[in-house]
């Protein structure tokens, strides 16, 4: 019996007991991990930073430039922001206003015109890449850019002297409106001009004289006076003229030319002085002769490097004389594309004296060419002697 039993549990195996997890009703869920709803945003570069990873070309072109440059330049944002701007945009044209060792400080142009009251029109301050034609610009002036030498694409040109005076003056009312992120220009000193509204011992001056140093204004209020500016809802009492000393920070209003026309026909009305206005700056598009430049603005040829000495422009068309001809003692009028010129100097007052007795002399009053702009020259020749008399 035992042998049977040995044998039995040899060849015979139990299955082993298994014993089975019981099954919850309600087994507990996998936890799963909430999505932030505001996740944080990645933050982006608004500038780019220094490199020396540009060409030779770019530094020379760096170095000439200076402040009051008009210059072509890559947005000077990094990749990310980049993407979000059409890419005929990428490259635009900066007003540099300051430099210093490795980057340009400067306002940014653009074709569109948006908002006036930070942006300051530039002619001819664009330039098309397919046509070459030139169009006005729109600078923005409440935002200044840091561009490195390497955005840096070309000059365009040098803005002229009345242009900067008018942008720095622009620039230093948004100053004193808060307009955060603007500098003034480091080599343009601040002027008052004639029909600017000021603010001095809390009280609004409309600026009437400036003479040297001496600076009058008529007293501005917002209910008395004889003339009304309405679109400032300011009253001008020209009977009350004072002595004022305003510094740039109490400038309000800068001066425009409807404005003091205005003025100007109301003071006719009463027998009163006028204001006097500057010629080269108030330009009615009647006017046949102006001044777009001051008379002897020498001007240099971007692609031949031919200088011209800027004289006037007769029905809207500029007028200049060749330097090289006039060192010859040969004196003619020639028209000109400015869009081909910069400023590059400016002749003495003696120099424009030797140049205008050239064109009066007897030899160049009778070429053809000249004869029709006998008596602008003329006029001319007498503002300067008056001009000379004071110096």
């Amino acid at each position: 019996m035992r042998i049977i039993e040995f044998f039995k549990r040899l060849f015979h195996r139990e299955k082993p007991i298994e014993i089975k997890q019981k099954k919850y009703l309600n087994p507990p869920k996998k936890m799963k991990q909430k999505k932030d709803l505001n996740p944080p945003k990645k933050m982006k570069q608004t500038y780019v930073a220094k490199s020396t990873n540009y060409l030779d070309e770019q530094y020379e072109l760096f170095q000439t430039i200076q402040p009051g440059y008009l210059v072509f330049c890559r947005m000077p944002v990094c990749e990310d922001n980049l993407v979000d701007i059409n890419h005929p945009h990428r490259i635009r044209p900066f007003l540099i206003i300051k430099k210093d060792k490795d980057y340009l400080y400067g306002y940014a142009g653009s074709t569109k015109k948006k908002n006036p009251k930070i942006q300051y029109t530039l002619k001819d301050g664009h330039k098309d890449k397919k046509t070459g034609a030139f169009s006005d610009s729109y600078l923005y002036l409440n935002n200044v850019y840091r561009i490195p030498i390497q955005n840096i694409k070309g000059i365009l040109k040098q803005v002229s002297s009345k242009d900067l005076i008018q942008i720095q003056r622009k620039i230093q009312l948004l100053k004193n409106s808060d307009v955060h992120h603007i500098d003034l220009f480091e080599n343009i000193e601040f002027t008052f001009e004639i029909g600017d509204i000021v603010e001095y011992n809390t009280s609004l001056y409309f600026l009437s004289k400036i003479q040297g140093d001496k600076i009058y204004g008529y007293v501005c209020s917002n209910t008395n006076g004889d003339i009304e500016l309405k679109g400032l809802n300011l009253f001008i009492n020209t009977d009350i003229e004072r002595k004022i000393e305003p510094n740039p920070h109490s400038l309000k209003y800068i001066f425009n030319t409807n404005v003091n026309r205005y003025v100007n026909k109301q003071l006719k009305k009463e027998n009163k002085e006028v204001l006097k206005l500057k010629e080269d700056v108030y330009v009615s598009r009647n006017v046949q002769y102006y001044n777009y430049y001051p008379l002897g603005t020498i001007l240099r040829d971007i692609n031949t490097n031919e200088e011209i000495v800027y004289l006037f422009n007769y029905r809207k068309r500029p007028y200049c004389a060749r330097l090289e001809e006039m060192y010859n003692d040969n004196y003619s009028i020639w028209q000109y594309s400015p869009k081909y010129y910069c400023v590059e100097d400016e002749l003495t007052l003696l120099g424009i004296k030797d140049m205008l007795e050239g064109f009066l002399s007897k030899k160049s009053r009778n070429k053809e060419v000249n004869k029709p702009f006998i008596p602008i020259l003329e006029m001319e020749y007498k503002k300067l002697k008056k001009e000379i008399k004071k110096v």
